[in-house]
């Protein structure tokens, strides 16, 4: 009888030491894979909360040298608080070039994957046509920028048409009438 409960015993300390080296080889491998990315959580603003709180003003502000001269603009009582980029601390002429600029660098925002309209589709950022807008619109606000620096209104006249027409050429395909035919 003893013989044979040694036989269980040296099976259960080999079935033993099976399992643990199987533990330990599965932690090792474990430890040697790169961890798994968190989730991209979906961008929180619509492609139309972009266009009006940042595309539309700061566009505004580009076009702002076609009829007016930002130099002659004056600054705000407290340009600190000043809500309007013309009349803050950095108005003027600085204005137009922060805010070209900027509409350069937000035109990444527009491919961000993700990010919904206002109709809750997806935007289309893997149409050519899509990428080639927001190309267009970096493009056009690089040549903005450039012309305000030489603070000619002519100049800002001409970067204003060309600014323009990269966001018509965007908004007549994808923003065509009623809420529900964008970003088709």
């Amino acid at each position: 009888m003893r013989e044979g409960s040694g036989r269980r015993t040296r099976r259960a300390g080999i079935g033993f030491g099976v399992i643990m080296g199987a533990v330990l080889l599965a932690g090792f491998l474990m430890a040697q894979a790169p961890p798994a990315a968190p989730p991209t959580p979906a961008p929180p603003a619509t492609l139309n909360q972009l266009m009006r709180v940042l595309f539309f003003p700061l566009s505004n502000v580009v076009f702002y040298p076609q009829r007016y001269n930002p130099a002659e603009v004056k600054r705000a009582s407290e340009p600190s608080g000043s809500t309007d980029p013309l009349t803050g601390v950095f108005g003027g002429w600085e204005a137009v070039e922060n805010s070209a600029l900027t509409l350069a660098d937000a035109a990444d925002l527009l491919t961000t994957p993700g990010r919904k309209c206002s109709n809750g589709r997806d935007v289309p950022i893997g149409n050519a046509d899509w990428a080639k807008f927001v190309n267009g619109l970096r493009d056009a606000s690089m040549i903005a920028y450039k012309d305000a620096l030489t603070k000619d209104m002519d100049k800002m006249l001409m970067a204003s048409d060309v600014l323009s027409q990269s966001c018509a050429n965007c908004h007549n395909k994808y923003r065509p009438g009623a809420t529900a035919n964008r970003c088709r």
